[in-house]
Order: structure tokens, then C-alpha cells, then sequence
């Protein structure tokens, strides 16, 4: 699946479509063989009220899975625009600061922003990103920001400040972090795809002497779950390389000129 989600939105679509048909056509060849065998009666016996717990887990794993994963994509916007509020929030500050400090500051935030553009976003992509790389451009900031005694109130004010600005950009960025590792499991995935063959299983064994009923309800279902998977993937993973990414575009509009 990892291979999958790293693909665009229309091959994975493409592609969940192509498994999930296959997946059905190769059961409903398997049902039609079975067919013909006495053993069909005995199969056509299975009650329709069989489908109704499959259903109804298969349901509550989806309909938790995507709970997850949109909650994800919500809190990884957050963070990245509490990151790009506090850089912001700096670079404003700084204007309050000696000149030289002032100019060390911004050389700081643009360093940290080069750096997750060109280092960071990748290896969060490739979930490779994590908290023992520090980021050289806001310990920069911080150290510049502290590195005078403020001669003058407003100074003062701005130095706090700033300082509180850039432990926020810090806490984001952690947060960012940690989101990034974030993805569904493949256990979890393995377990909608036994629910879904089951389901198709059942529906074969039901339908198993009305062949259009069989593959019409086959397709309907098998339509259902892999529109169901394409939603999970392309919004799995909203650092990740493939479906639904959040880009550094908010970070780049607040690079000091």
C-alpha cells in the first residue's frame, strides 16, 4: 500500500480500481466453476442476513480509519500555519531590535526556511524526518535574539517576545514532526481487505445460481470499497509523496525580504 499511496491521486485511483476488480472478477470466476457442482445448493443455503455484521464491521474500521486520517490532515494544517504565524511574528518583532541583531534574526528564519524546503519536507515524505535533526536557523534566531541586553523598553517587550515566537515555531515543528510518521498500518489494511473478500464471498455464495444478480452486486460492492480506499490513501499521509500533500507554500510567503 506505502508504494501505492506514493503515487498521484489518479493512479491510485487507477490502480485501487484495477486491484479491487481483479480481486472480484478472480472470485467471481472461482463461484462460477463452483456453480456447476452440486455443491452449489448446499452454498446457496448461506443466509443474507450473513452480510449484515460483515458489513457493519467493515463500516466501523472504514468509518474509524477515516476519522483518523482526515483529523490528521486537519492538525497537520494547524501546525504548519502556527509554524508560518510564529516565523512571521519574528521577523515583525525584529524591526524592534538593533540592527545588527535585527539582521542576524531574519538571516536565521531564512536559513530554517531554506532548510525545511530543501531537507525537512523531502525526508518527511520519505518518513525520514525526526526531532534529533536540530534546525540550525531557529537556534540561530534564538541565540541572536538573545545575545544584547535590550537598552530601551520597547526592546525588552520585543526580545520576550520574539523569544516566545520562536519556542512556538520550535513546538510547531515538533508537532509537524511527529504527525509526519503518521499513516495507516498494514495490519489495518489487511483487515479491510479480508473483510471486503469475505463480503465478496458471501455475496457469491447467496447469488451463486443467479449469475447477473452475482456479478452485479459484485461490482456494486467492489466499486464501493475501492472508492472507500482511494479516500484513505490519497489522504493518508499529508506530508507524504503521493495523493493529498500539504506543501510549504504558507512558509514561503512569510520569507523576510
Amino acid at each position: 500500500m506505502l508504494w501505492i499511496e506514493a503515487q498521484s491521486t489518479p493512479v491510485i485511483t487507477v490502480l485501487t480500481f484495477t486491484i479491487c476488480y481483479m480481486m472480484t472478477g478472480a472470485i467471481f470466476w472461482l463461484a462460477l466453476i463452483v456453480s456447476r457442482r452440486a455443491v452449489a445448493r448446499d452454498l446457496k443455503g448461506v443466509a443474507p442476513v450473513t452480510l449484515t455484521p460483515l458489513g457493519v464491521i467493515l463500516g466501523l474500521v472504514i468509518a474509524f480509519l477515516a476519522s483518523r486520517v482526515w483529523t490528521n490532515l486537519d492538525r497537520a494544517s494547524e501546525y504548519v500555519g502556527q509554524e508560518a504565524s510564529a516565523l512571521r511574528a519574528t521577523a515583525l518583532l525584529a524591526n524592534s531590535l538593533p540592527a545588527d541583531v535585527s539582521r542576524d534574526v531574519r538571516q536565521a528564519i531564512q536559513k530554517h526556511l531554506h532548510f525545511l524546503e530543501a531537507n525537512e519536507w523531502p525526508a518527511m515524505a520519505r518518513r525520514q524526518a525526526n526531532l534529533q535533526v536540530i534546525s540550525g536557523g531557529l537556534a540561530e534566531a534564538l541565540s541572536a535574539v538573545l545575545s544584547f541586553e535590550p537598552a530601551q523598553f520597547n526592546q525588552r517587550v520585543a526580545q520576550e517576545r520574539a523569544v516566545v515566537a520562536i519556542e512556538q515555531a520550535l513546538e510547531a515543528r515538533r508537532n509537524r514532526i511527529r504527525l509526519s510518521q503518521a499513516e495507516i498500518a498494514p495490519i489495518q489494511w489487511i483487515v479491510i481487505v479480508v473483510l471486503a473478500v469475505l463480503v465478496l464471498l458471501t455475496l457469491a455464495m447467496i447469488h451463486i445460481e443467479i449469475l447477473l444478480a452475482m456479478a452485479v452486486t459484485m461490482f456494486i460492492f467492489s466499486t464501493a470499497i475501492a472508492l472507500c480506499l482511494v479516500l484513505l490513501m490519497v489522504y493518508d499521509r499529508p506530508f507524504g509523496a503521493g495523493g493529498f500533500i500539504i506543501e510549504p507554500t504558507v512558509l514561503r510567503d512569510v520569507m523576510p525580504d
